[in-house]
């Protein structure tokens, strides 16, 4: 069974399988009036090498949904993603 872990921003997930391996989905929000929030999926991307894991790479898959994205957004996911490569790291010293 392969290793697979979410990382999860509002309306983006970066989906990295066996540690090297990443693709994104992004999805878009819809509110309830009862308080819940639901995300349908709308794009996912061709995954990538890790290396090739980057803005442009998101930004595309985004582009391809939304005419207006806000950037920092994708830079949340981008932070988040290389925090966990990080700790993955520090793991294997």
């Amino acid at each position: 069974m392969k290793d697979v872990k979410y990382i999860s921003t509002d309306s983006l997930d970066a989906v990295i399988v066996e540690n090297d391996y990443i693709k994104v989905i992004v999805y878009r929000k819809v509110d309830s009036p009862y308080g819940w929030t639901k995300r349908e999926p709308r794009n996912a991307a061709l995954g990538v090498d890790k290396e090739d894991f980057n803005y442009n790479y998101i930004f595309k898959a985004v582009n391809e949904v939304y005419s207006v994205f806000p950037c920092e957004e994708i830079d949340e996911l981008l932070t988040k993603v290389n925090k966990y490569y990080e700790k993955q790291n520090k793991k294997q010293v």
